[in-house]
């Protein structure tokens, strides 16, 4: 959840590793600190509590020598986000930053305070910096100590260590936590996610676990953290243009990414529909032998909504059965699954440590594991059998909205591959998904800012807000309920509308707002039965959803097209994420970076 940026090159570092560190902001932080070769040869670790700004206010003025730099924009775990518990760390001559939870911290730190350490923070990190200055002591060489430094450390780390004695020399290892090279002509990095650098070069890298990675600006050298033997560095260039991580006219990065969710759906159907986009191929499946007995996805917040809804899809156009399990819960019971089941993680990021962990289980079982993933490299991608990446691009806003709206399509795209392709309804689905993209970028360049202004206000003056929806609507309920809670910290919860009875229905009363999307045409008359419950309790309802067949129903409070299918989901879920972004907007919240929410969960 912490972000870390690495420099070695012939560049002044401050300024870099600043601008990096501002690219890593989504991520979600409380402190942020550099590291850099001051004029006199000697490291200087500038930090503060709170937003970057202040960081770069403490700056103001600095110039770094050339050679190796570090940044961390951290995520308190161990200890309170003070200024002294900021990243970088140091001791002696050893000044690192660290992303992951060391598991047995309490017990080194005990072995080192028992030789005479002092401690000058309370976080795990510097456990780590004191371990590998008492093997640099002993060893004499950086890459030497950080690798004895690091044995016996149990946990997850992603690590960028400097050294005063060797100004021109960036060590970087990583365990769990994710890691990311980047290569340009005479200079190096390493982050924790691509944007941080992308402006730099495209030419990525990811750092395979527990490989140790020598960075400076004369070359990149990489070997195994356990025996030290060398490992082949095979960088590869990304798609994603650097634009693409800035805002442009957009307000916010939130803003901007719901507008490109045509683009996401696009991307995502490329090179994956052949004979006149009448057929759906995914050869990256084709490893994995017969299709599967059952499915069963794991995933953790917004990724586990796009599995509701892949639930629905596939069991419409196949006989195979589908679980959707969270991935916090899912690895500590014992996995009930059919023989020949395929265990499906789902992760925006690629890292998310629950939906990893879940995966990992499924493979020590014998299952068939699957990734779904924007991010390319990722860990997702490393440990399943197969991986089935989305091309949203990359996502900066928190609070996810392009990439659930890529995640639908993929899990979209998986039902029909899966479905007979004679049915008449799989041909017809498919000419919907293929239409989709048209019809979501028209709907979005139409949509009335007023009404959703209106809608947002109804949100703001309501106590709590209730969502409530039937079949597909249900996912599409509980991710509106999300995405509010998220960026507005207004509550909010999702109930299948059939549950009211079974106790929601008691909050209900003259005052409370209910939002009810009413994309799913063949459940309308159950769920208009709903709404009518909850306005003779006095309640309000904003529906979201095409005029209704039925005469005698009101017309919905935000109209939608008149829906093909599946693609209706596509059309709600931008005029939830447009009500919940509108709604926060007005409240002056951070909209790209809640409070206490980080972009990906890489520790449980």
């Amino acid at each position: 959840m912490c972000g870390i940026i690495g420099y070695a090159g012939s560049r002044e570092p401050v300024g870099v590793v600043s601008e990096a560190l501002s690219r890593l902001e989504y991520r979600g932080y409380d402190s942020s600190g550099v590291a850099f070769f001051d004029k006199k040869g000697s490291i200087s670790v500038v930090r503060a509590s709170g937003k970057l700004s202040r960081l770069v206010e403490a700056l103001q003025g600095a110039t770094g020598l050339p050679g190796a730099a570090i940044g961390h924009i951290r995520w308190a775990t161990h200890g309170a986000p003070t200024e002294e518990n900021a990243h970088p760390h140091r001791s002696g001559p050893i000044v690192l930053v660290h992303n992951g939870i060391i598991e047995n911290e309490r017990a080194l730190r005990r072995e080192l305070i028992g030789e005479g350490c002092v401690f000058s923070s309370e976080t795990d990190t510097e456990v780590l910096a004191h371990r590998i200055h008492r093997a640099y002591r002993e060893e004499g060489d950086l890459q030497a100590a950080v690798r004895k430094g690091l044995s016996g450390v149990e946990g997850s780390y992603a690590l960028a260590v400097m050294c005063e004695e060797s100004p021109g020399q960036l060590v970087a290892v990583r365990k769990g936590a994710p890691l990311i090279l980047g290569e340009a002509e005479g200079e190096f990095f390493a982050a924790s996610d691509i944007p941080a650098f992308l402006k730099w070069t495209r030419r990525v890298m990811p750092l395979p676990p527990e490989v140790l990675a020598i960075l400076s600006p004369e070359g990149l050298s990489l070997c195994r953290l356990e025996d030290g033997q060398p490992v082949p560095a095979v960088f590869e260039e990304v798609p994603w243009d650097p634009v693409q991580a800035e805002k442009g006219h957009y307000r916010h990065f939130m803003e901007k990414e719901i507008f490109e969710g045509p683009r996401a759906i696009i991307d995502t159907l490329e090179g994956r529909l052949a004979e006149e986009n009448s057929r759906v191929i995914l050869p990256e499946l084709l490893r994995l032998g017969p299709n599967p007995t059952e499915i069963v996805f794991v995933a953790c917040g917004t990724s586990y909504h796009a599995g509701l809804l892949g639930r629905l899809m596939i069991e419409s156009f196949s006989p195979i059965s589908v679980r959707v399990e969270i991935a916090s819960e899912f690895r500590y019971r014992p996995l009930r699954a059919r023989k020949g089941a395929w265990v499906i993680g789902i992760s925006q990021s690629g890292e998310t440590a629950d939906t990893l962990g879940a995966l990992e289980l499924a493979r020590k079982e014998g299952y068939l594991t699957v990734g779904i993933t924007n991010v390319g490299g990722s860990s997702i991608t490393r440990e399943t059998d197969a991986t089935l990446l989305t091309r949203a691009g990359p996502e900066i806003g928190v609070a996810s909205t392009k990439a659930f709206i890529a995640q639908v399509t993929l899990v979209w795209l998986l039902a029909l591959y899966f479905g007979r392709r004679e049915s008449p309804e799989v041909r017809e689905s498919l000419a919907a998904l293929v239409r989709s993209p048209a019809r979501l970028e028209g709907f979005l360049g139409s949509v009335d800012s007023s009404a959703i202004e209106r809608m947002a206000r109804q949100v703001l003056d309501s106590r709590f807000v209730i969502f409530i929806g039937r079949g597909m609507d249900y996912p599409l309920a509980i991710e509106g309920a999300l995405k509010l809670k998220e960026i507005t910290y207004r509550p909010a919860d999702g109930y299948p509308g059939g549950e009211l009875k079974h106790g929601p229905i008691a909050l209900v009363e003259r005052g409370v707002l209910v939002v009810a999307p009413l994309a799913d045409s063949s459940l309308r008359p159950k769920e208009m039965s709903n709404i009518r419950e909850i306005e003779a309790r006095g309640g309000t309802v904003l529906t979201i959803g095409p005029a209704s067949p039925d005469p005698s129903d009101p017309s919905p409070s935000f109209p939608l097209p008149a829906c093909q299918g599946w693609d209706g989901v596509f059309l709600a879920s931008a005029v939830l994420q447009l009500l919940a972004y509108r709604a926060a907007s007005l409240t002056g919240n951070d909209v790209d970076q809640p409070r206490n929410l980080a972009k990906s969960v890489t520790v449980e």
